[in-house]
């Protein structure tokens, strides 16, 4: 069963930085009606600038809506979920306390951490955290379309 979220994405240069040698460019993110989404993430890599549509943006591409669909997947050799005009990438969910983290396909991690003390329900329920327990992981496939 998937979840769909649609978040704003606003361009924010005052966060871009560097995640060790990664560079990072900032976001500010939003619901669709411009209030804040309670998440601790607020930069993204290039991986993530691809997935969210964002890399190589018509005219900078200070806004964006997104729409995001999390396909929760039996493993990590699961068919590719595809969705016609969706960029997708599988990850795993890693819980370990309060904290989920993404990792990327070959295990290594992500600078994608939720907490369940501090980010939305929304977000936390759209990602699947509440469901796992301590030390349980999931894959997942990642949809997104601006």
């Amino acid at each position: 069963m998937h979840r769909t979220l649609t978040i704003l994405l606003r361009r924010d240069p005052g966060r871009d930085g560097m995640r060790g040698e990664i560079p990072v460019e900032g976001y500010q993110i939003s619901w669709p009606d411009g209030r804040a989404v309670a998440v601790g993430l607020n930069a993204f890599c290039k991986h993530g600038l691809r997935l969210l549509g964002l890399k190589g943006c018509p005219n900078g591409c200070p806004e964006r809506l997104v729409e995001l669909i999390c396909f929760p997947v039996a493993d990590r050799d699961a068919n590719l979920t595809r969705q016609p005009g969706h960029r997708t990438r599988r990850f795993c969910l890693a819980r370990l306390g309060a904290s989920g983290r993404l990792h990327f396909l070959d295990g290594s991690p992500t600078d994608v951490v939720f907490d369940l003390d501090r980010d939305d329900p929304a977000v936390l329920a759209w990602i699947g955290l509440p469901a796992l327990r301590d030390g349980e992981r999931q894959w997942l496939d990642l949809a997104a379309r601006g």
